[in-house]
């Protein structure tokens, strides 16, 4: 018997070669997405930036993993809460990125703050886009169990 993550790299390999092929495509995209669901860990992309370059990037990653059928959870702290708030500090340009995590949300994404980074800078719980959380230890505890981490 192969492991999960055996199994889960032959699936990108595969859905990779067969790109081209038409209907088999869409069936093999449907069982990566079954296997994604059932079998993998948790995913945690980690923000703790709020520079465009990378925060797109991040968001960009989190939402196609999203689309494959993966559970993902997008975790920002540090200046990284700037993107989850309603009025981000207007200089920093970040309606955009602020849209593109709504966007993650109403997909089905799952989007934590840092509560601790949002008092540094300056927010309030009140000031979160809908549908995101406050990152409380027993919250972030959780999310952590299991998880794969990637940060950004």
């Amino acid at each position: 018997m192969i492991s999960v993550e055996t199994s889960l790299k032959l699936m990108v390999i595969l859905s990779s070669i067969v790109i081209g092929i038409g209907a088999s495509h869409s069936i093999l995209i449907s069982s990566f997405y079954v296997f994604a669901q059932e079998y993998a860990n948790p995913i945690v992309y980690h923000l703790s930036s709020d520079e465009p370059w990378r925060a797109t990037v991040a968001i960009s990653d989190a939402t196609t993993l999203l689309k494959l059928g993966h559970n993902v959870t997008l975790l920002l702290s540090v200046e990284g809460v700037q993107i989850g708030v309603m009025q981000p500090h207007h200089y920093l340009g970040l309606d955009m990125l602020t849209g593109n995590v709504t966007n993650f949300i109403e997909d089905g994404g799952k989007v934590i703050i840092c509560e601790v980074c949002l008092r540094i800078a300056g927010y309030n719980n009140s000031d979160i886009i809908d549908g995101a959380i406050i990152g409380k230890p027993e919250i972030i505890s959780s999310l952590l169990t299991n998880a794969t981490v990637i940060d950004y």
